[in-house]
């Protein structure tokens, strides 16, 4: 099993046998209609997984009772009518020899009355949720539960079990983790109440425990019951791995087959879906702590994306079982590729958070930076070979010009890939310099592999000119030169202090002790945290009134966080007038000047596209294609998928 003896064997919880310790954790996918129903998108991306060797799948979050809906597209298991769906989505799983667990929630405070219909969010206690308020730019009001609301809620909760098994799913997973409805009952941050559902932690309790009791009542003793929660929610005041410990047992009392441990609430989330800024496995402690207290398998999570520190964690007696979410998204054959050691081959999940967070926040269905297919498994899950075989030139040797040359190799076309520089990589190998930026590596290896296995015939360190063209004599030309620097029009922009962030990132050019960084987007954030990596201190202007404002909502608050930890000085509304001698003069907001020092100014504006090339090239082939940056400058989700789809359709 590729060396990985304790992640393929397998396990009974309860009554049910699940084939190995992989888990692919509920992520909501958006794939459901706007009601929540299920839909063929959703089956099909649900049965790429369990096909892929996947030993338990565990369904997304479903919402159980329409005020507690907390997603665009979220899943529904909150009537009857959801069943007939729902059993397609149970029957695919199953056929492919997974265990198929349907994850059950209410959002609680953590939904907006966009989602509800109109409504007002519940809770336990009137506290409204401070993220989703930064999300809706105003206070996002909730109001308290009556005791009658509360025993219905657990009434509706005990219901969607039924569904599940009525559904043909071996188990239900009540979803009290992440600040949800139960989590947020048990957690004293958020609970304030006084009556029987407050105060001590039996009272907090009551519900989830509740919950679990009315479900079993009604499912019957060989129907899989798992429950998910935090074991530390990382706010002051909040849940404590000490209190959930005990909260464990009491789970376990009442009969749950298995705990899910996660961690967190929505204003520390970060943590729960952590970007590649923080380590890998930095919740799996809390699974190892909570296992020393229960006899039922425990699940970890925290950031995991590659089999073989899962099969680790499983050796070191951490957890019983592992869940991959977006490593699962990434790769739908990451298991079956790591049992039989092919692990080169594993489209590596690099924690960027676009496709699968990023996309949750706006509303997108999933998708994902690494693999143009998901989401769209059936038209994009199978790269057929080309009816006719064509000449391929790629010129760019970034991940554009690699995904394409490595697509159109696989549909069977002759690829030639010219890349500038004197390895294979562009803008990814700057990208992936950074240590807080390690997981981009995998990708860059990863790609390069491909490239080579797929059979490009892969020319380095070239210069492309028209004669280079005519010289391969293409049927299709694809233009993947990148982009430029943004350089402003400002007085002293030609002094030798001013770099730019690649310059910087590189070491092609020296930096002093004191610098100042023009543009606070992502270029601009990560070269400063490289840059305090060195002992230099950093200072960021920005035009904008924002910091990150161009980053997923989980990236912002994990590099601002990082970037306050660091001592970063962060100027907003701040607009640069001159470049000085001894630093930059800048416009502050009432139209003040203030002078910055700085022994160098790096400058990290954006990009514009290297398009030069392009314009010379017209003509020299039947299909002339100009894809990503060069086109328009974005990020490396637009380059890989840019990549993909233009081989994909040349036939």
């Amino acid at each position: 099993m590729g060396g990985l003896l304790h992640l393929f064997q397998s396990i009974y919880i309860g009554k049910v046998k699940v084939r190995n310790r992989i888990v692919m954790p509920p992520m909501c996918s958006r794939l459901s209609t706007p009601e929540g129903y299920v839909t063929k998108e959703q089956v099909d991306y649900y049965a790429a997984r369990a096909r892929g060797g996947v030993g338990m799948i565990i369904v997304e979050y479903a919402y159980i009772q329409k005020e507690g809906k907390s997603a665009y597209n979220q899943l529904g298991v909150f009537d009857d009518w959801c069943i007939n769906g729902l059993s397609r989505l149970a029957e695919a799983i199953k056929m492919y020899g997974a265990t198929a667990v349907l994850q059950v929630c209410h959002g609680g405070r953590q939904t907006t009355p966009i989602q509800t219909g109109g409504t007002l969010p519940v809770a336990p206690s009137a506290i409204p949720c401070k993220f989703m308020s930064s999300l809706a730019g105003k206070t996002n009001f909730c109001r308290e539960m009556e005791i009658e609301e509360v025993q219905e809620t657990i009434e509706a909760f005990g219901e969607a079990g039924r569904r599940a098994q009525a559904a043909g799913f071996d188990g239900v997973e009540f979803h009290g983790a992440h600040g949800y409805l139960l989590a947020s009952f048990l957690s004293p941050y958020t609970n304030k109440r006084t009556d029987l559902y407050g105060g001590s932690l039996a009272n907090r309790a009551r519900v989830p425990l509740e919950v679990v009791k009315n479900a079993r009542a009604k499912v019957g003793p060989d129907f899989l019951i798992q429950y998910r929660f935090s074991g530390d929610e990382f706010v002051e005041g909040g849940l404590t791995i000490d209190e959930t410990r005990e909260f464990a047992r009491l789970l376990e009392e009442e009969g749950v087959d298995a705990v899910h441990v996660s961690g967190t609430n929505f204003e520390t989330m970060h943590k729960q879906e952590p970007p590649m800024y923080i380590e890998r496995g930095n919740l799996i402690h809390l699974a190892q702590e909570i296992k020393e207290v229960v006899n039922v398998p425990v699940i970890g999570v925290g950031g995991i994306v590659d089999p073989r520190d899962a099969d680790m964690y499983l050796q070191e007696g951490r957890a019983d079982l592992i869940a991959m979410g977006r490593a699962l998204i990434a790769d739908p054959e990451l298991p079956n590729k790591a049992a039989e050691g092919r692990f080169e081959e594993i489209i590596p999940c690099i924690r960027c958070n676009e496709g699968c967070i990023g996309y949750f926040f706006k509303g997108y269905p999933q998708r994902c930076t690494v693999n143009f297919s998901t989401g769209r498994e059936k038209d994009y899950g199978i790269i057929a070979p080309a009816k006719v075989r064509k000449k391929v030139m790629v010129v760019g040797g970034g991940p554009a010009g690699m995904e394409a040359a490595r697509v159109a190799a696989r549909k069977g076309h002759d690829v030639h890939l010219y890349g500038k520089g004197e390895n294979l990589g562009g803008n990814l190998v700057v990208a992936s310099t950074p240590e807080f930026k390690k997981e981009m590596r995998r990708l860059l290896t990863y790609l390069k592999n491909q490239v080579q296995s797929a059979g490009v015939k892969v020319t380095t360190g070239a210069e492309v000119t028209e004669e280079t063209v005519k010289e391969i004599n293409p049927d299709v030309l694809i233009l993947a030169t990148g982009s430029k620097p943004i350089v402003p029009k400002a007085l002293g922009i030609d002094r030798p202090q001013v770099i730019h962030a690649i310059e910087s990132i590189m070491g092609e050019k020296p930096v002093g002790e004191n610098v100042v960084i023009v543009g606070g987007g992502m270029v601009g954030c990560e070269t400063a945290l490289h840059l305090v990596q060195q002992q230099k201190k950093v200072t960021i202007i920005e035009m904008q009134q924002e910091i990150g404002a161009d980053l997923e909502p989980l990236t912002r608050m994990t590099i601002l966080e990082m970037l306050d930890q660091q001592g970063v000085v962060l100027l907003t509304s701040t607009c640069l007038d001159e470049i000085t001698p001894h630093g930059i003069l800048v416009s502050i907001p009432g139209g003040k000047k203030e002078e910055i020092k700085a022994d160098t100014v790096i400058l990290a504006l954006g990009f514009q596209p290297n398009d030069e090339l392009a314009k010379k090239l017209e003509g020299l082939a039947v299909e002339l294609h100009i894809i990503s940056d060069c086109f328009k400058p974005g990020k490396i989700m637009d380059a890989i998928h840019s990549g993909f789809i233009t081989s994909f359709y040349l036939d």
